[in-house]
């Protein structure tokens, strides 16, 4: 089944992708079809998202739908990061107000409508399969797969934001360099079934341990969640995918288990990979990657929502230049997404470079070593 064609295909439905469909509509692309794999319903990791999230919000006209749909807020963070007392960061001073805890399911499936009222094509259900290039109007040709069905379209420009599969850049030869790479487990829990501080109902909290580091953070629903970090074989040595090990390893903390408390093994914990890794290149010829397709970060920066709505800010007027004939600010996307990079892996590396309790772990001296490394090349290749 063949169908049509489209000036710009976005392969993945996420919030880069409908950042970069609303940012499009925003410049008078309208010819644009978004493409999604899933049907909203699989279960996300929630994130929380900083005050400064509204003005990415404002500048794609969604902040008052944004705000009403009454996410909870987030007021600040806890965190017990190179010392082990617990230190607190506030956004009272903040001219932006709160930042929130997202719902993901429902974050993302509000994206996805917002596109679709502004006239945006969806198409849900349909898995990216493979693509070719040829010299006509429409020149990238697409095989989508649509329960069990193959199914064809063209388009001019193609955005990958299919997220860290980037499966749309591997087509076009784009790789990732990988800087380092984490592995999280996960607990989800609801309030009841906790011991713990109602103070930390609208909180974050960090806290670093000798053999990674641990994070919680009330979601909406009454939902908590309760994350580990660090790294595979670390994981794999101390059992942490079991429950009763990786509770037993939650008790040994000095905050978090005085702050937060199962009443009984997890009944499922949640597994994933978190790379600090770039794409390159991020763009070329007729596509982008926007996203976790053009950059991963780890997440203590907690900047993967942020990041992906202002990549699809960015990403817009690149797609609109070379749809125009100008391929300018399709090279200034390229540069701002590493140069971008750049300056997380300084942040990362000062942040973790702080944490001197345990000089001697695996874990840190990995991340140490790591951060030498990054300062001494950037050194000699100042961006």
């Amino acid at each position: 089944m063949n169908l049509g064609q489209y000036d710009v295909a976005i392969i993945g439905g996420g919030p880069a992708g409908c950042a970069t469909a609303i940012a499009l509509h925003q410049l008078g692309v309208t010819d644009v079809l978004l493409v999604e794999a899933s049907d909203y319903s699989r279960v996300r990791i929630g994130e929380s998202i900083p005050p400064d999230t509204r003005n990415l919000f404002s500048r794609l006209g969604l902040w008052q739908a944004f705000e009403a749909k009454s996410h909870q807020r987030c007021l600040g963070s806890y965190s017990s990061w190179g010392g082990d007392s617990l230190g607190f960061n506030d956004f009272l001073f903040n001219p932006r107000g709160h930042g929130w805890h997202l719902d993901r399911l429902s974050f993302d499936r509000f994206m996805a409508d917002e596109a679709i009222k502004r006239g945006i094509a969806f198409l849900p259900g349909a898995i990216f399969q493979q693509l070719s290039c040829d010299r006509e109007p429409y020149p990238i040709k697409l095989t989508l797969n649509r329960s069990g069905k193959e199914q064809q379209l063209a388009c001019r420009f193609i955005v990958d934001a299919s997220g860290r599969s980037a499966k749309v850049a591997r087509c076009m030869g784009a790789r990732f360099t990988t800087q380092d790479n984490l592995v999280c487990v996960a607990g989800y829990f609801h309030v009841k079934a906790l011991e713990t501080d109602l103070a930390l109902q609208h909180m974050t909290l960090l806290e670093a341990v000798e053999h990674g580091w641990w994070y919680s953070a009330h979601l909406p629903g009454d939902q908590v969640i309760i994350a580990f970090a660090s790294d595979a074989d670390i994981i794999r040595q101390r059992q942490l995918k079991q429950p009763e090990h990786w509770r037993r390893a939650l008790a040994q903390t000095r905050h978090l288990s005085a702050a937060i408390t199962p009443k009984s093994l997890p009944g499922r914990l949640h597994t994933w990979s978190a790379p600090s890794a770039l794409l390159n290149p991020p763009a070329g010829g007729g596509w982008l990657a926007v996203g976790d397709s053009a950059a991963c970060y780890d997440p203590i920066s907690s900047q993967g929502i942020y990041k992906a709505l202002l990549g699809g800010l960015n990403a817009a007027p690149a797609i609109a230049g070379w749809l125009g004939g100008d391929s300018r600010e399709l090279a200034v996307y390229r540069q701002s997404t590493g140069e971008a990079f750049i300056h997380y892996l300084e942040q990362r590396a000062y942040f973790y470079q702080l944490e001197q309790r345990w000089g001697q772990a695996d874990f840190w001296q990995k991340r140490h070593r790591l951060s030498g490394v990054y300062q001494r090349e950037l050194a000699a290749n100042p961006a």
